[in-house]
C-alpha cells in the first residue's frame, strides 16, 4: 500500500484567485505551483518507502500536485497545466496488515479486513478561464475549462478479508492502468492514450471594504478516456475443502478476468470534486484574519490565520490547520507570494506537507 514516490512537494491560497482589487488591464504573468501530501497511517516519507514507523489511526492519504504558467488579459486566463493526482483510501485493518507484514511483526490469528480504492492520474494540458465582473466588479465569478492528454492512470479497487499470515480469504478486485503495478504482469504493450478535461469554478465577493468571501469547487467535472487501458477483475474465494492423509485443506480459488492477450478496452477514467470555502476580514491597516475550509472526500479541513501588512502590500501570514494539525507560514506580495505548512517541522515524522507559491506579474 504505497503512494508513487514523487519528487519535492508542490500555491499560497487554497485556490487560484479571482481578479481582485491590485488587478490591472495589463497584461499579466500568472504562474502557480502547488503541491499538498497527506498521509494518515505514517509519516510522508515511511508511507512512500518502508511503513516502518509506529501505526496511527486514519484511513486515507493523498496528493494533490499543479504547475501552471499562462497569461491573463482583460480577465481572460489562458496557459499550460501539468497535473499529478493520487487519492488512496483503505481501512484501518489494512493499514495494520500492511504494517505487521512489512515490520515482521506477529499476525493475530484473525480474518483481517483488506479495503483499498486508488486513484491516481498526470496529466499535461490547456486551461482557459474568464472573470465575471458583477455588482460593480464586488463580485467575481471565474469558470476554468482545462483540456488535458494523459498516458498514465491506476484506478484499483481491492475488498476482502486475509486470514492473518496465511494469504487466505476472500477479495474482489476491480482495477484499471496504463501500467500494472499490483500483479505487474498485464502492463499493455502500448500506453493509453487518454484525452480529458475538468472544470472548475470559483467566486469572491467584497460585500465591504473590510470583508470579502470566496469559495471554489475543483473538479466540479472530470473525465478522462483512455484508449488501450490495461485490466484486471475478478476475485479469489476459499472453495471447500479437501481431505488428505493428515488432515484437511482449503485452497483459494482464483477468478480473473485480464487485459492479457491484446485484450486492452476503453476507459472513462473519473475524480471527485474538491470544495473550499473562506471568508477574510480586515482588522485595521497593520492586521486582518482568514478563515477557511475545504473538503476533499471523506477528509474535512478548517484554518484559521493571521496576517500582519507592512510597506506598500506587503503581508505576512501564519495559521493553523485542524484535522492535519498543521501549522503554517507565509509571505506574500501583490505580485509574488511563498508558503509552508506542516504538521512536524522533521520531513522524518511529518504526516503532512504542503509548498505553494504564485507569481503575476503586469508588463
Amino acid at each position: 500500500m504505497k503512494l508513487k514516490k514523487i519528487s519535492p512537494l508542490l500555491l499560497i491560497c487554497a485556490f487560484p484567485q479571482a481578479k481582485d482589487a491590485y488587478a490591472t488591464d495589463d497584461i499579466e504573468l500568472i504562474h502557480q505551483f502547488h503541491s499538498e501530501i497527506y498521509t494518515e497511517a505514517q509519516p510522508v516519507k515511511a508511507f512512500v518507502e518502508d511503513f516502518d514507523k509506529p501505526l496511527t489511526e486514519g484511513d486515507s492519504a493523498f496528493t494533490y500536485n499543479v504547475f501552471e504558467l499562462g497569461v491573463k488579459y482583460k480577465g481572460i486566463g489562458l496557459g499550460a497545466q501539468s497535473r499529478f493526482d493520487y487519492l488512496l483510501a483503505f481501512d484501518p485493518d489494512t493499514a495494520l496488515y500492511t504494517h505487521t507484514e512489512k515490520n515482521d511483526l506477529p499476525f493475530e490469528k484473525r480474518n483481517y479486513r483488506y479495503y483499498l480504492w486508488g486513484r491516481q492520474a498526470t496529466t499535461n494540458g490547456v486551461f482557459f478561464s474568464y472573470d465575471f465582473e458583477l455588482l460593480d466588479k464586488a463580485l467575481i465569478i471565474t469558470p476554468k475549462f482545462t483540456y488535458f492528454k494523459s498516458t498514465h492512470f491506476q484506478d484499483a479497487r481491492v475488498d476482502g478479508t486475509i486470514f492473518g499470515d496465511e494469504v487466505e480469504g476472500k477479495l474482489d478486485a476491480e482495477y484499471y492502468f496504463s501500467k500494472d503495478i499490483l500483479f505487474k504482469s498485464f502492463t499493455p504493450t502500448e500506453n493509453p492514450e487518454g484525452d480529458g478535461y475538468s472544470f472548475d469554478l470559483a467566486f469572491s465577493w467584497q460585500i465591504t471594504p473590510d470583508l470579502k468571501v470566496w469559495a471554489a469547487g475543483k473538479d466540479l467535472m472530470y473525465e478522462t478516456k483512455y484508449e488501450g487501458a490495461g485490466f484486471v477483475n475478478g476475485f479469489t474465494t476459499d472453495i471447500p475443502f479437501s481431505e488428505r492423509e493428515d488432515g484437511i485443506d482449503t485452497t483459494p480459488s482464483v477468478r480473473l478476468r485480464t487485459s492479457a492477450y491484446d485484450q486492452e478496452i476503453e476507459y472513462t477514467f473519473e475524480r471527485d470534486a474538491r470544495y473550499y470555502l473562506g471568508v477574510n476580514y480586515r482588522i485595521n491597516n497593520r492586521f486582518s484574519t482568514t478563515l477557511k475550509a475545504r473538503k476533499y472526500i471523506d477528509d474535512a479541513f478548517v484554518q484559521a490565520s493571521v496576517s500582519y501588512h507592512f510597506g506598500e502590500s506587503w503581508e505576512l501570514f501564519g495559521g493553523y490547520e485542524s484535522h492535519s494539525e498543521a501549522f503554517e507560514l507565509g509571505i506574500k506580495t501583490r505580485y509574488a507570494g511563498i508558503s509552508v505548512k506542516m504538521d512536524n517541522p522533521d520531513i522524518e515524522d511529518a504526516h503532512y506537507v504542503n509548498l505553494n507559491w504564485f507569481l503575476n506579474l503586469a508588463f
